[in-house]
């Protein structure tokens, strides 16, 4: 009797592990970032120009039907280029500042997608959920009449390493494989090192994805 239910454990685990890695199906992607901040100090709002990056890395995609037909999660490792740039000027001298950071990030979506048509060669899709990133690496650029320093990104008086939001994304799901969309990111936590200051993430971005 022992040796049956073992058995039967056995099959019924490998069963689940089969189920699972037929649904299981990973991707590789591409985006160009639009990125730009979210900033304020002592209350006063400071207008940002937006900084073009890219996010691309590994995709995963796993089916989940038993929440309803067509619904999906959607995570991955990506790398994201971030940040934004400012003009702005101390007495009579201009100051140009450009910050580029560098994240990895894992989004955690839930998705859905609809069919166009019986043979389902052409779906719409969009997710939406948190995502987590980690400060890699980012060097700025900072002018000041007419001189040049990069200091890190992520230096004591720069931006915290860690980042949280949302983001939402939707497109079109092209014979199974091929996916085009647009999406963005709202970042939710203050990453100014700064006391007196907020700085949230902000990024729009185009890209598109091949799941194997």
């Amino acid at each position: 009797m022992k040796k049956f239910l073992s058995l039967l454990s056995f099959a019924t685990f490998a069963f689940a592990v089969n189920s699972f890695a037929q649904e299981l199906r990973f991707g590789v992607m591409g985006a160009m970032n639009v990125a730009n901040y979210s900033m304020s100090t002592d209350g006063l709002s400071f207008d940002t120009d937006s900084r073009i990056g890219f996010k691309a890395g590994i995709e995963m995609e796993i089916d989940a039907p038993f929440i309803y037909d067509g619904f999906y999660f959607d995570t991955g490792a990506l790398i994201s280029a971030k940040g934004a740039k400012m003009s702005t000027s101390v007495g009579d001298v201009n100051v140009d500042w450009t910050s580029r950071p560098y994240y990895l990030e894992i989004p955690m979506h839930i998705g859905y997608r609809y069919d166009l048509g019986s043979s389902g060669n052409v779906s719409l899709f969009g997710s939406f959920g948190p995502y987590v990133a980690v400060g890699m690496w980012g060097t700025d650029k900072v002018t000041m009449a007419d001189e040049s320093t990069k200091p890190d990104s992520f230096a004591s008086d720069g931006l915290k390493r860690f980042d949280f939001g949302l983001g939402l994304r939707g497109g079109v799901r092209l014979f199974d494989h091929y996916r085009i969309f647009v999406g963005y990111d709202w970042g939710l936590i203050n990453i100014a090192q700064d006391d007196d200051s907020t700085m949230n993430n902000r990024n729009f971005y185009v890209g598109a994805s091949y799941i194997f």
